[in-house]
């Protein structure tokens, strides 16, 4: 790589960092221990055996810097690295600040009734939100793991 496009970087990333530390908006305290992700939410909707799940989150000011330059695809294993506990998981958008991800068997089905058993998540969402068939939702604070939950699909009438 040539010298000019070394310093370029160097200086882009500088800037990056300068402008974070002087941004009343990012608080680091976020981002110790190594971790340049904080989930600020993730909103799990099932649908029958499956989920959608949407998770908002705040890279760290490097991070943002990294994922600019070299793309969304880098964040990839951390997202994997959060459903570590589920069996089947499919990230079909990354972005600056969230991310959807398609979850199959996350439940089982009994007769006309699903079960989802309890998954431990590899991060702490500050809020977790599930999201039921019939539209019901409910909303669990740093949660460490899934509930175990018992759901049916709504009743359509006139289909």
């Amino acid at each position: 790589m040539k010298i000019k496009a070394i310093i370029t970087i160097a200086l882009i990333i500088s800037a990056a960092l300068m402008a974070a530390r002087v941004s009343p908006g990012v608080n680091m305290e976020q981002f110790r221990e190594g971790k340049y992700i904080h989930i600020d939410s993730m909103v799990i909707e099932f649908d029958k055996t499956d989920a959608d799940v949407q998770i908002k989150y705040r890279l760290s000011p490097f991070a943002q810097g990294y994922m600019f330059m070299f793309g969304s695809k880098h964040l990839e294993p951390k997202i994997e690295e959060i459903f570590f506990d589920f069996e089947n998981i499919e990230i079909q958008r990354i972005g600056i600040n969230s991310a959807l991800i398609h979850v199959k068997d996350i439940s089982r089905q009994r007769d006309e009734n699903y079960l989802h058993d309890s998954r431990e998540l590899g991060m702490q969402p500050d809020v977790l939100t599930l999201v039921y068939p019939n539209g019901k939702r409910q909303n669990i604070e740093h949660a460490k793991n899934t509930s175990d939950i018992f759901y049916e699909e709504p009743v359509k009438y006139g289909s």
